[in-house]
């Protein structure tokens, strides 16, 4: 009787190492051709809105280039603010606001106010599609937020840091996401949303 040795092929496991290097490829290839990366979990959940209402997630035309920021005078850069004025402005002007939820002792947190908030043109691109505010969330620290801290993530069903949340006052629209998926996937989400709340 002849034994036959098992085939050692390429293991399955191998395979499977491989499919990141793929996956972040294709998202690289993607980017370039002028594609705008999505986050999944706002396209597949509802988000409430800021009067409790449920609006779906809206696809979009590309972000604003950052060519077109530099040369348009007139586009409003806004600033970091509280909730408050970020409301009042939005009322005044019709710009969305973005609500950054954040924590200290995050480290995607901190990665996405290095590499988007804090980094020059990429905070600009933000800051002209929306009005930025930051709630830090502090329970951790202190054992409990601020009831305002903890109303908005109730209303936001915020679970996770970073959770970005984008919505206008005027039409009730809200586009979430939570995590960090790098700095230009977030601004071109960021820019997206911001479109799609008006």
């Amino acid at each position: 009787m002849l034994h036959v040795a098992p085939s050692r092929g390429v293991s399955h496991w191998w395979a499977l190492s491989i499919l990141p290097v793929a996956l972040a490829a294709g998202w690289w290839i993607g980017g370039r051709s002028g594609a705008t990366p999505r986050e999944p979990a706002a396209a597949a959940a509802p988000a409430a809105g800021v009067a409790g209402e449920v609006v779906a997630a809206h696809e979009s035309p590309a972000p604003p280039s950052a060519d077109r920021v530099r040369e348009d005078p007139a586009v409003e850069v806004s600033s970091w603010t509280t909730l408050e004025s970020a409301l009042s402005q939005s009322r005044r002007n019709g710009k969305p606001v973005l609500i950054d939820f954040n924590a200290e002792w995050c480290p995607p947190c901190q990665r996405m106010k290095r590499e988007v908030f804090d980094e020059g043109e990429r905070a600009r691109i933000v800051q002209t599609a929306v009005i930025p505010v930051a709630v830090v969330d502090r329970a951790r620290e202190e054992g409990r937020n601020p009831e305002w801290i903890e109303e908005l993530q109730r209303r936001y069903g915020v679970d996770a840091f970073p959770t970005l949340v984008v919505f206008s006052p005027a039409t009730g629209r809200v586009e979430k996401t939570r995590g960090f998926g790098g700095a230009e996937a977030t601004v071109a989400w960021i820019s997206q949303a911001a479109r799609a709340v008006r």
